[in-house]
C-alpha cells in the first residue's frame, strides 16, 4: 500500500514539475523565435537599402557625363536655333526689300493715273469719247481718233490692273513679313529657354567638381577612374595592335594638334596635388584653348576609340601604326567616328571641357605600345 502511495506521489509531483517546467520553457522558446524573426527582418531590411543604395548609386564621372550630354544637346539645339534665326533674318530683309519696292512702284502707277484723270479731266472733261469720233472730217479721221480713244482706254484698263496687282502683291508680301516676324520671336524665346538650360547645366557641372575639389575622398576617386582609364586603355590598345611589328600609317613626325593654340598649362610626368598632398602621374600635355577650338590629327592614321570614356570625357585616340597612337581628350564635338581613316592635319574634333575637367582646354597624350610617354619629344 505505501509503495502505491509512493508511486503516485512521484508521479503527481513529475506531472506538477512537467506543468511548471515546460510552459516556462515554451515562453523561452517563443522569445528566441521572435527575437531571432527580428534579426532576420533587420538583415533583410540592410539588405534592401544596401540594393536600393547600388541602384541609386552614380559615380562622379557617371553624373559629369550625363550634364556633358544634356550640354552637348542642348549647345546643339541652340547652334539649330541660330542657323533658322540667320535663315529667317535673310527672309526678312529679302521680304521688307520687296516691300519697298512694291511700294515705289505702286506709288509710281498711282501718281501716273493721278496726273492721267486730272489731264482728262481739265482737258476735256466735257466731251465723251463718241463726241471725238463723231467730229471726225472723214472716215481717215474717224479710224485714227478710233484707234488713238481705243489705245488710251487699254492702256487705262492695264495700267489699273498693275495697280491692283501691285496692292495685291503688296498685301501678301506683309502678311508674309508679319508671319516671318512672328516666327522670329517664338524662335528667340526658344532660344533664350535653351541658354538658360545650358547656363544651368554648367552651374550644375561646375557646383558637382567644386564638390570634389572640396571632397578630397571625391577627388581622389576621380583621379583614381581616371588613372584607371588610362590603365585600362593601355591593355586595349596593346590588345589592338598586338606583340608583333605594324605597319606604319602616318609620317612619322607629329604636328601641334590644337593649331593657333600653344599655351601648355600642364606638362607630362609626376606632379604634386595641393589637394591630395601627394605626386599624381599626368599622362600627357594640357594645351589651353577656347571651347570650339580645332582639334586636328596629329599624323596620319585609323581612329581606334571615339566616344566617352571615363575622367576623359569625349575622346579621340588615333592608332598610327608601328605600335604609335595618339589620345584627344575633353572634346566638346567628335568630328570623327570610330574605324575612319584621318589624314595628318585633318579636324577630328572641338575643345571642350567634357570629363574630369574644370575649364575648356586639349588634354593630348602620345602612347607607345599603349603606354604614355612625353610628347614634347615627338610634337613641338
Amino acid at each position: 500500500m505505501k509503495k502505491k502511495e509512493r508511486a503516485l506521489a512521484l508521479i503527481i509531483s513529475i506531472m506538477f514539475l512537467v506543468g511548471v517546467i515546460l510552459p516556462v520553457y515554451g515562453t523561452e522558446l517563443d522569445d528566441k523565435q521572435r527575437l531571432l524573426q527580428d534579426v532576420n527582418q533587420q538583415i533583410n531590411q540592410q539588405r534592401n537599402k544596401v540594393t536600393n543604395a547600388k541602384k541609386k548609386e552614380k559615380t562622379i564621372m557617371n553624373q559629369i557625363q550625363s550634364i556633358d550630354r544634356n550640354i552637348y544637346s542642348t549647345d546643339r539645339e541652340i547652334r539649330k536655333i541660330n542657323d533658322q534665326v540667320t535663315y529667317l533674318n535673310t527672309n526678312i530683309n529679302v521680304t521688307e526689300r520687296d516691300i519697298d519696292e512694291l511700294e515705289k512702284e505702286l506709288a509710281e502707277q498711282t501718281d501716273t493715273m493721278s496726273k492721267r484723270l486730272v489731264f482728262a479731266y481739265e482737258e476735256g472733261s466735257n466731251v465723251s469719247y463718241l463726241e471725238v469720233l463723231l467730229s471726225a472730217t472723214d472716215i481717215q479721221d474717224f479710224l485714227t481718233r478710233y484707234d488713238y480713244l481705243t489705245s488710251i482706254v487699254d492702256n487705262d484698263a492695264s495700267m489699273i490692273e498693275e495697280i491692283d496687282r501691285a496692292k495685291t502683291e503688296l498685301d501678301v508680301k506683309k502678311n508674309e513679313l508679319e508671319s516671318q516676324k512672328n516666327q522670329m520671336e517664338n524662335l528667340e524665346e526658344e532660344q533664350q529657354g535653351k541658354k538658360e538650360d545650358l547656363k544651368y547645366n554648367k552651374e550644375q557641372k561646375k557646383e558637382i567638381l567644386d564638390n570634389v575639389v572640396k571632397e578630397r575622398k571625391a577627388y581622389e576617386q576621380a583621379l583614381n577612374e581616371l588613372e584607371q582609364a588610362s590603365a585600362e586603355l593601355e591593355v586595349m590598345i596593346r590588345n589592338s595592335q598586338g606583340a608583333g611589328s605594324e605597319k606604319q600609317l602616318g609620317t612619322g613626325v607629329y604636328t601641334w594638334p590644337c593649331p593657333g593654340h600653344s599655351t601648355i598649362s600642364s606638362l607630362f610626368g609626376m606632379r604634386y596635388h595641393p589637394i591630395l598632398k601627394t605626386r599624381k602621374m599626368h599622362t600627357g600635355i594640357d594645351i589651353s584653348a577656347p571651347s570650339g577650338a580645332s582639334i586636328i590629327a596629329a599624323d596620319a592614321g585609323t581612329v581606334f576609340y571615339s566616344g566617352w570614356m571615363s575622367g576623359y570625357g569625349q575622346v579621340i585616340v588615333i592608332n598610327h601604326g608601328a605600335q604609335m597612337s595618339t589620345l584627344y581628350a575633353h572634346q566638346s564635338t567628335l568630328l570623327a567616328s570610330k574605324g575612319a581613316s584621318v589624314t595628318k592635319g585633318q579636324i577630328i574634333g572641338r575643345v571642350g571641357s567634357t570629363g574630369f575637367s574644370t575649364g575648356p582646354h586639349l588634354h593630348f597624350e602620345v602612347r607607345v605600345n599603349g603606354s604614355p610617354v612625353d610628347p614634347a619629344g615627338y610634337v613641338r
